[in-house]
């Protein structure tokens, strides 16, 4: 996904600007908000509701739910806040698309073994 590749660029390197400082809980919610964002972004290009409902139904939702979820009047960002929406496309989900996770970079980037110029 174009998108994903654009999200890492900025903020691996925002994240490389920032690494000294204290922000666990910053990146942890902000992490949250940038998943709840993409899979907005992946509802909203699905268009259509029959699109949405096989998605999720690809992504292991029940058939059941995900028209539910498909049918509903809620706009995107109040989707991807579902249930359904969080199931079919959990962590591991932007793991495998590539997302880089901003709490382990930014741990990754303070162990000690890493540390520049400390």
């Amino acid at each position: 996904m174009q998108v994903i590749r654009a999200v890492n660029e900025k903020l691996t390197g925002w994240i490389e600007y920032f690494h000294l400082a204290r922000m666990k809980s910053v990146l942890e919610d902000l992490s949250q908000w940038l998943r709840r964002r993409v899979r907005s972004l992946k509802l909203k290009q699905c268009r259509r509701t029959y699109a949405i409902a096989c998605f999720l139904m690809k992504e292991g939702e029940s058939e059941r739910s995900a028209w539910m979820l498909a049918l509903s009047g809620k706009g995107w960002w109040r989707l991807a806040e579902t249930e359904q929406a969080k199931r079919a496309m959990p962590v591991r989900w932007f793991d495998a698309l590539g997302l880089v996770s901003l709490a382990h970079h930014h741990a990754a980037l303070n162990t000690v073994g890493n540390r520049r110029g400390t």
